[in-house]
């Protein structure tokens, strides 16, 4: 049985959490300059290239996932995922949640929305979007206690990579926006948690 209320109270206060540096970051040097949601890029998408360099980045975004989460070659499960191991049906109401707003938009609007375009203010887009894509890495080794050293840094390789394509996606593909990541981080994790609810991996 899942506690769609815990998942809920989880989902707002990790909102809460995520939102908050950047939102008083903004108030308190951005606000008379621009909006919240322009400057942390939740505005619409509209694409900087053509129709087949979309297809290629969304694609290679895809491959590093499936490289992370392919049965044969994983280098490790979302501690989430387990959670709700053979529920099936039961479980897609949450695993929606967990992963299209925890992670999704939570992670996107910190990593890629704040951390991010910071780093790429101050850096330009090529260094700052490698620096955020560390940070996201490094930060994915806290959910895996005592893992062991090979485990952290392939998982940090997979991780920062992931996390390096969702921005370039974001900055190079979608004109800053950081609508397009948050659908494609909250679907990877879909697919991963889904897999196990239904016992598929």
């Amino acid at each position: 049985m899942t506690d769609l209320g815990l998942i809920l109270r989880g989902t707002l206060t990790q909102f809460i959490v995520f939102s908050f540096v950047p939102f008083i970051w903004w108030l308190i040097k951005y606000h008379k300059h621009t909006t919240f949601f322009k400057w942390i890029g939740l505005y619409k998408p509209e694409k900087c290239v053509s129709n087949k360099q979309v297809v290629f980045a969304i694609a290679g975004y895809m491959m590093i996932w499936l490289i992370t989460h392919l049965p044969a070659i994983t280098i490790y499960t979302q501690p989430s995922a387990n959670a709700y191991a053979g529920l099936k049906f039961e479980a897609v109401i949450p695993i929606l949640i967990v992963c299209f707003l925890q992670n999704g938009v939570c992670e996107e609007l910190l990593f890629r929305g704040f951390i991010g375009k910071r780093l790429i203010a101050i850096f330009g887009v090529n260094i700052g979007n490698i620096a955020q894509a560390i940070c996201f890495g490094l930060v994915h080794v806290l959910l895996f206690p005592g893992a062991g050293m090979i485990t952290y840094i392939l998982l940090i390789i997979t991780t920062s990579l992931g996390g390096w394509m969702l921005g370039y996606l974001d900055e190079k593909i979608f004109n800053g926006s950081i609508i397009p990541s948050i659908i494609l981080h909250g679907l990877g994790n879909f697919l991963v948690n889904m897999s196990k609810a239904f016992s598929i991996l």
